[in-house]
């Protein structure tokens, strides 16, 4: 029996047995999580050609999907009780939800921290308090807190525990940043179109996570130095940055279709803007990808 009938004849049961349990109400599956095992295909892939006997991929396959299948039985299935419930707050399973952070004059740092469960996210820079956020139409509840230290704010969104991120759970997200403090933000995203219009904020430091993800993202020059890491699995990926601007931009990537526009190669992966004596602002990208399309831009 050939070792590719055998690994791809696994993959259909599982996700066919997932696919049927969760139509016959048995199990609530989570599908945002599940692609946090995006690198299990990479692990898989290198089995397949690895040049040993097809009993010793058998069994390495084997080994990977029990682990996999033990994540997801923890991480991504529920099992359905229609006599339970639970409630984590008076707007607790409403369709919308908004909250706002007041903005304070002492505040000079915010760090942002935000899980994003959203099929659509939109971030701008429009707001006169230090945040505006508004949720709409879907279950998943947000929650918030917010501690200042002298002049640092540190902010944390997350999504209420015990709530599951189904794969119909189609909602937007539109927030809105303070353009007046220095910004350190870091986002964990799931499978999302996430928009962030940064231009018109101080940004210091932006970390995107993200699985299967569309990601845009408009950087500006309010701030002297800008760094930004972006670690993702399967997704698209479009960074704008200003002409004015001095880039460097180091990308680490497996499987990846490349748009890099403006910047001189210095070396494997490794690429730079040509004004550096000149620019004011100087804006560090490192991006690690695996399969992914990405867009580097100067506008």
């Amino acid at each position: 029996m050939k070792f590719r009938n055998i690994f791809w004849g696994m993959i259909l049961i599982l996700v066919g047995i997932l696919f049927t349990l969760e139509n016959l109400n048995v199990i609530d599956f989570d599908w945002y999580n599940l692609w946090r095992l995006w690198p299990v295909i990479l692990l898989l892939w290198g089995i397949s050609i690895i040049p040993i006997k097809n009993i010793i991929k058998v069994v390495l396959v084997l080994v990977v999907f029990a682990a996999s299948t033990y994540y997801m039985m923890q991480e991504t299935v529920s099992w359905r009780d229609t006599d339970y419930s639970i409630s984590f707050n008076d707007s607790a399973g409403e369709p919308n939800q908004e909250f706002t952070i007041p903005y304070e004059d002492s505040a000079i740092v915010a760090n942002l921290e935000m899980e994003i469960a959203a099929s659509s996210f939109l971030l701008i820079d429009e707001s006169y308090d230090l945040l505006d956020f508004e949720k709409n139409g879907s279950m998943i509840d947000y929650k918030y807190s917010v501690k200042q230290i002298d002049s640092t704010v540190d902010i944390s969104i997350y999504t209420a525990e015990g709530v599951q991120f189904k794969s119909n759970n189609h909602n937007r997200v539109n927030m809105s940043l303070n353009p007046q403090p220095i910004w350190n933000l870091s986002f964990e995203i799931g499978a999302a179109d996430a928009d962030f219009d940064l231009s018109g904020l101080k940004i210091s430091r932006i970390d995107i996570e993200g699985g299967a993800a569309a990601i845009k993202i408009k950087l500006g020059d309010k701030n002297p130095i800008t760094k930004m890491g972006i670690e993702t699995g399967a997704s698209s990926i479009e960074v704008k940055v200003p002409k004015e601007s001095y880039c460097e931009l180091d990308i680490t990537s497996v499987l990846s279709g490349k748009n890099i526009s403006g910047f001189e190669k210095v070396d494997r992966g490794h690429y730079i803007t040509n004004n550096i004596d000149e620019a004011t602002n100087k804006i560090y990208i490192v991006v690690e990808t695996a399969v992914s399309s990405y867009s580097i831009i100067r506008y």
